[in-house]
């Protein structure tokens, strides 16, 4: 009995290792589906498609997994708009604009940046302790940034400016940043996949009136079969099924080793964005995408020294 528990234990362990592996896998690959479709959509009617479909794999995942729908208070509805408000409407309308003007390689490289900057938030705000690792990460992964938005050339941006793509993809840098802290605390009440599926339904409710504004609905119909299975991955693979093995992996080995499995991502992301799009990976921006997973890693590293 002791020998058939332990193999379904092991079994399950590494389930969860799969998973974890593979949904940042899944993400890395959104980029280049989203590059895909933002050059046939805008960007709210993009978001809204994408969470439409979302929500027709989290609310049945939801009612299969916690055999109800959890009944939200007042203060989880509020949680819900704001998370909804700043991780669906927010960050995928900055990603998906910039999208149509920036290489999935170098907005990749940019994206990996989140963890460093949601640590020194947390510091400021929270004071929530930093380690020396962590400095150190967060120290090269925002040198790895600079380097890839100004493509190693600092006069240029100094006597013309930031590209416009690059600054709406800081802006989802920051709206991921906002929702990656705010959902610590609005998941006090409510499990993840029920704040995902609520999210999801309130994000679309949210956006159908600036889908509207964008007047692109006909455009859906009329979508390329190459935007079609990108948008169906963005869809069930990115915005479903990748966070539904994610936080079933974290409930499995905890939510620090499963954030190192997070440095997949920038990976995946640069390697499908050379593979499938044919995207220049120059040494520059492999410079900088080095430094910002060593510093992702680092900003991840659980080391017990702390300042």
């Amino acid at each position: 009995m002791t020998e058939i528990g332990a193999d379904q234990k092991s079994r399950s362990l590494r389930i969860a290792m799969i998973k974890l592996f593979l949904a940042p896998v899944i993400w890395g690959g959104a980029l280049s589906a989203g590059r895909i479709v933002s050059a046939e959509l805008p960007a709210f009617t993009t978001s809204c498609v994408r969470f439409i479909i979302a929500s027709l794999l989290m609310f049945p995942a939801l009612k299969l997994k916690e055999k109800r729908f959890p009944k939200p208070t007042g203060k989880d509805l509020l949680w819900i708009f704001l998370l909804s408000l700043v991780g669906v409407v927010m960050f995928n309308a900055f990603l998906f604009t910039s999208l149509k003007t920036i290489t999935a390689v170098r907005s990749s490289v940019m994206l990996a940046f989140t963890p460093a900057l949601v640590t020194v938030v947390a510091f400021f705000l929270f004071k929530e302790p930093i380690k020396i690792t962590t400095i150190l990460g967060i120290l090269s992964a925002t040198i790895g940034a600079v380097l890839t938005i100004t493509n190693g050339n600092f006069r240029e941006v100094l006597r013309s400016g930031i590209a416009i793509g690059d600054i709406y993809m800081l802006g989802a840098v920051c709206a991921w940043a906002a929702y990656s802290i705010l959902i610590k605390y609005a998941m006090k009440r409510l499990s993840p996949l029920a704040l995902l599926a609520y999210g999801s339904a309130m994000g679309v409710l949210i956006l159908i009136p600036l889908t509207i504004i964008e007047g692109s609905w006909s455009a859906v119909l009329q979508l390329s079969p190459q935007a079609i299975w990108s948008m169906i991955y963005l869809s069930f693979g990115a915005a479903g099924l990748a966070y539904l093995w994610y936080y079933e992996g974290i409930a499995v080995v905890g939510s620090s080793k499963a954030s190192v499995f997070l440095n997949m991502e920038p990976v995946a992301a640069i390697f499908l964005g050379v593979l499938v799009l044919g995207e220049e990976l120059t040494m520059v921006i492999a410079i900088g995408a080095l430094l910002v997973i060593g510093g992702l890693f680092l900003t991840n590293h659980k080391g017990k020294q702390r300042v």
